[in-house]
């Protein structure tokens, strides 16, 4: 069954559903880029704060594609005490190699880590066989221009369902972001994704930054498990 993650930006927007918790709670810093870090101090009073209710996720940053930096980044956050740690990957003439040399910490994980790739932003070569062998849980898309575009605008039914289904041939627990709307919903889930990811939907006016609204998360929490 396709579950859905909810995005959040600080104790206070956690606060606001803990009456209705999505599957997964996000966390990032939207006003640092597609995947802006928050401070693991703030990340782990939120994973406080939900007090395992539902599992929980957060972002180490847009980082360049450096192993030694993103593997620092990733022992820091999986010390807040959530449940899974993503990464995003960008195209870089070494990502190949930055890959292979973080698989001995990743394998050595208890925090399972989970890579995010972007449809308008995509690596040269396929890597999800590569996220496999070197110890990646999941892999989701996304998009990393947040100019109002989503994801459908960028690869429709077709493509989305080739990634879920290379996905579960590698075994990878998969996820669809990407300014999701509500109405992507009737369209997305039968796809047959693990999650399906929001942040804009849950704001006024899908502006990622700006405060989320908790009545919005209600009626995509309801859709979702309608």
């Amino acid at each position: 069954m396709t579950r859905w993650l909810a995005s959040v930006q600080s104790v206070e927007e956690a606060q606001t559903l803990l009456t209705n918790l999505p599957d997964i709670l996000d966390m990032k810093d939207p006003a640092q880029g597609a995947l802006g870090a928050l401070s693991v101090g703030e990340v782990s009073n939120i994973v406080d704060l939900v007090g395992g209710n539902c599992q929980t996720s957060a972002t180490v940053g847009d980082l360049p594609m450096e192993a030694e930096l993103i593997t620092q980044a990733i022992r820091n956050m999986a010390s807040s005490g959530v449940d899974y740690v993503k990464v995003g990957l960008f195209p870089d003439i070494h990502l190949a190699e930055c890959l292979i040399e973080m698989s001995a910490l990743i394998g050595q994980m208890s925090v399972p880590v989970i890579a995010v790739i972007f449809a308008d932003k995509m690596p040269d070569k396929d890597v999800i066989s590569l996220l496999k062998s070197s110890g990646f849980h999941g892999v989701m898309v996304d998009t990393a221009s947040k100019d109002g575009r989503h994801l459908l605008d960028y690869w429709d039914e077709l493509r989305l369902s080739e990634f879920i289904e290379t996905a579960r041939e590698h075994d990878l627990l998969c996820g669809l972001a990407g300014a999701l709307r509500f109405e992507d919903i009737a369209v997305l889930q039968p796809l047959g994704a693990d999650y399906l990811g929001f942040r804009s939907a849950l704001c006024q006016h899908r502006q990622r930054t700006s405060v989320l609204e908790p009545n919005l998360a209600e009626q995509i929490h309801k859709a979702i498990h309608s």
